[in-house]
């Protein structure tokens, strides 16, 4: 189970890691927010539109026989929005500045949601 502890984390973690980071959120695959550091008044709305690439994505990757997703990453001129599945039932989306490393934001990501999943198996293991 993924807790707000482990949302925090990642978001602080991103924050440091990599400059340039401008928006951190989690959502619900059902398009529920779970956490978003941006903009109050958006979190409904952007947690929804995150779960709709994140389906679209993996509709794809389906019809191309990729075997699942890792990640998907929506850039423009004002930056990059990369959004990767955590499990079946959260993603994390990260908006950032146009010249941030995106190999660099992978790694990280990567390594943050590992730990986010073995942080949870864990709380999960304890709760009962």
């Amino acid at each position: 189970m993924i807790v707000r502890q482990h949302a925090l984390g990642v978001a602080a973690s991103l924050r440091n890691e990599i400059p340039g980071i401008r928006r951190v959120l989690i959502a619900r695959t059902d398009g529920l927010p779970f956490y978003d550091d941006g903009d109050a008044s958006q979190h409904d709305s952007s947690a929804a539109v995150v779960a709709t690439v994140l389906g679209i994505a993996q509709q794809s990757g389906m019809a191309f026989g990729l075997d699942g997703l890792e990640m998907t990453t929506v850039r423009g001129p004002a930056g990059s929005m990369v959004v990767y599945a955590i499990d079946d039932h959260h993603l994390l989306a990260v908006v950032t500045e146009p010249k941030v490393n995106l190999v660099l934001l992978d790694r990280v990501v990567l390594r943050l949601i590992a730990g986010m999943r073995g942080a949870s198996t864990q709380t999960a293991a304890h709760a009962y």
